[in-house]
């Protein structure tokens, strides 16, 4: 059951990019169509003049093999959670978002934001992907490296944006399947007076896999259960000289970790309002938002048989808020477009819980948090200089951003006594970053050379809050200072016909340097009695978070698409790949990590996608994706195996408003390794997971 959180809060309003590339052999009939059937005044394009290197469109995202969003980026190799897992069963603490894998952290390196509003979350800047379920999006931008002027010290590795649909025909979606899944999602609206109100929730459940290996596997392990849900309501109203939007939104889902006694809960709203106004003047744009979460979660440590637990640690709440906006101003000149942004986000949070187990209770509590204030001017400048005959020209994109931690607090005290056994308050840290991106190009955009500089601040997990997973305990650090990255990108693309169809390719190579990278450091290994943690039997592995050196990273993202020509069937055929060659130096301070791969980096990713329509109506879609062996740690000890996983599935128009599918992912049963705790312990997945559903339009 879904239970309201006391404050409603947001996401955003009605601005989003125009349509980029769409990926699906019905991407331009699909947006046709929406262009007949979708009612919504027009929105103000976006502050990003860098195009999206990949777009889904509704076609593209209707028929994704998986259900959720972060599944549905399978197709854009190097995008990626911090783990394998998707994120369903996954900690919430683990689902960030990085667009390239030169160093994926459970934070995330990339900007998520929902018509113009940042959905990382406010304390530990990690996404809730159940809250953007892929029947409420009407598209999908992906941008790989400095992708733009807003919110730029959340995209340090690039933004998704996501456009909302507004308005447009009632769908409903249901899937039920193996492991007990079952999902539900709908959207619909009414128009009224010229305005319109569209609605949207969802709902899901799985009873889960065991996460741990089989042969490792004893008493205390169970399937990582999950349930959640959400509901949304977005108003569109027309006013003088543009238009309003009000948008308010709340989810809630509950997870079990695998383990007994393990598990984690979050919830969270959000509200919006958004003003649009535009004239002979140019346009202009102010996006208001709220946002609260809480969440929780408890850990536990196994025994070595595995045959019983001992809790580890009761975060049982991390209340956090983010208030925030931006304003964008677009004036109308001849010849050129320039666009200045100016946005701001408040975040404030502390994680409450309660730690060292002795005897048959948690004798210790922990409170640690504090704020972060981020503010930033920024200038987009598409076609700052272009030759007459527009095939060359120089796009530019210049931010300057403060960034502030203050009111931080870290007090830990005993439970029976309430003596205070730890009290400390770091010093309030600011700063100013200039970043920016300066790209060239030629032959009207297919060939472009770009340099960029961008940077993230930690987030406040990051630096207040320590956490334990079975017996690997990471210990927080209030002194990080923001990571920096600088790079080189080559693009190159085109489009040609051959072999009797329509040909689409790009290709990225990179260079980057990413300068004190946040990164969990091993400072000791059990057994023994560590600093701050106390005793830590064998197998277990204190790291700290650190600003390690720097981590060097070149790479190549590459995609190739052929759709078919002609009135009969259309095949699609889509070729992606992402490989990186990334290298830690860790300087003096940390000699010991120089030369080695950064943890959870895979030297390369692949997707191989057919979707092939058949005579009598079906339409089927194959493909293969893999990835190469990454490390769970920064020592690169433990190794998590390469693999390739084969996805099906097959969707099947009844009538024009009735679509029935059924799918089946890693319907091989190829072994997927996920993570490997210090102990040895293995937690991978082999079973196929499969699908049937339908999709009702009205």
């Amino acid at each position: 059951m879904f239970s309201w959180p006391s404050l409603f809060l947001l996401a955003s309003p009605a601005t989003a990019l125009p349509p980029q590339s769409g990926v699906g052999a019905s991407a331009a009939k699909a947006e046709a169509a929406s262009e007949v059937i979708v009612v919504r005044a027009e929105r103000l394009p976006s502050d990003r003049s860098m195009s999206a290197q990949i777009s889904l469109d509704q076609a593209a995202l209707g028929s994704s093999i998986g259900l959720r969003l972060d599944e549905a980026l399978r197709i854009a190799p190097g995008a990626s959670l911090f783990r394998r897992t998707a994120s369903g069963p996954a900690n919430g603490t683990i689902q960030g978002l990085s667009l390239r894998p030169i160093a994926p952290n459970g934070a995330g390196r990339a900007l998520v934001s929902l018509d113009g509003v940042p959905q990382n979350d406010p304390f530990g800047s990690w996404v809730f992907w159940v809250r953007h379920d892929p029947l409420f999006l009407e598209r999908v931008d992906l941008r790989r490296g400095a992708a733009g002027a807003g919110f730029g010290p959340l995209a340090l590795t690039g933004a998704l944006d996501l456009v909302e649909v507004r308005g447009g025909p009632a769908r409903l979606r249901l899937s039920a399947g193996g492991q007990g899944a079952v999902q539900l999602a709908a959207h619909g609206s009414v128009t009224a007076d010229s305005g319109t109100l569209t609605a949207m929730a969802s709902y899901e459940s799985n009873d889960g896999l065991i996460p741990v290996s089989p042969a490792q596997r004893g008493a205390v392990d169970l399937p990582a259960d999950f349930t959640a849900s959400t509901f949304t309501l977005v108003t569109e109203l027309p006013a003088a000289s543009g238009q309003w939007s009000f948008r308010v939104s709340g989810f809630e889902e509950e997870k079990g970790a695998g383990t007994l006694g393990g598990g984690s809960a979050a919830r969270g709203a959000d509200v919006s309002g958004a003003r649009k106004l535009e004239g002979d003047w140019g346009q202009a744009r102010l996006i208001l938002f709220a946002q609260t979460r809480d969440f929780s979660n408890q850990t536990v440590s196994v025994a070595a048989d595995r045959a019983s637990v001992t809790p580890a640690l009761d975060q049982y709440e991390t209340p956090a808020s983010a208030l925030g906006g931006s304003l964008i101003f677009a004036p109308a000149f001849a010849g050129w477009s320039p666009r200045w942004t100016l946005d701001w986000r408040h975040s404030e949070g502390e994680t409450r819980e309660l730690f060292r187990f002795i005897g048959n209770s948690f004798t210790r509590t922990r409170i640690a948090g504090g704020q972060q204030d981020l503010i930033g001017l920024g200038l987009d400048v598409p076609r700052l200089w272009q030759s007459d005959d527009e095939q060359k020209g120089l796009d530019a994109t210049l931010r300057l951003d403060r960034w502030a931690h203050d009111r931080a607090k870290r007090l830990e005290a005993d439970r029976a006594t309430g003596a205070v056994t730890l009290s400390e308050t770091p010093v309030d840290r600011e700063g100013h970053v200039a970043t920016g991106r300066v790209s060239l190009f030629v032959g009207g955009g297919q060939a472009r050379v770009s340099l960029f500089r961008t940077f993230r601040p930690p987030s406040l997990n990051e630096l207040h809050r320590p956490f334990r997973v079975g017996n690997d305990v990471t210990e927080a650090n209030a002194d990080l200072v923001p990571e920096v990255l600088e790079g080189l990108d080559i693009d190159l693309k085109n489009q040609w016909q051959g072999l009797g169809g329509d040909w689409t390719g790009i290709v990225t190579l990179y260079a980057s340097r990413l300068k004190d990278p946040i990164t969990n450091v091993t400072i000791g290994v059990g057994p023994g009695v560590l600093p701050r943690v106390g005793f830590l039997p064998a197998g277990g592995t204190l790291r700290q978070r650190l600003n390690a050196g720097q981590i060097e990273a070149k790479g190549l993202e590459a995609g190739l698409t052929w759709v078919a020509k002609g009135a009969g069937l259309q095949p699609q055929i889509d070729l992606r790949v992402s490989m990186v060659d990334a290298e830690v130096d860790g300087g003096r301070s940390l000699p010991a990590l120089s030369g080695l791969r950064p943890a959870q980096s895979a030297p390369w990713a692949s997707y191989v996608g057919l979707t092939l329509p058949l005579r009598d109506g079906p339409q089927l879609t194959v493909a293969l994706r893999g990835e190469g062996a990454r490390f769970e740690d920064d020592l690169n000890t433990r190794e998590l195996k390469a693999y390739q996983a084969l996805d099906l599935r097959t969707s099947w128009a009844l009538r024009r408003d009735l679509d029935v599918f059924a799918s089946g992912e890693n319907v091989t049963g190829t072994r997927i390794m996920t993570a490997i705790s210090g102990a040895g312990i293995l937690s991978e997945t082999s079973t196929p997971l499969w699908r049937i559903g339908i999709t009702i339009t009205r």
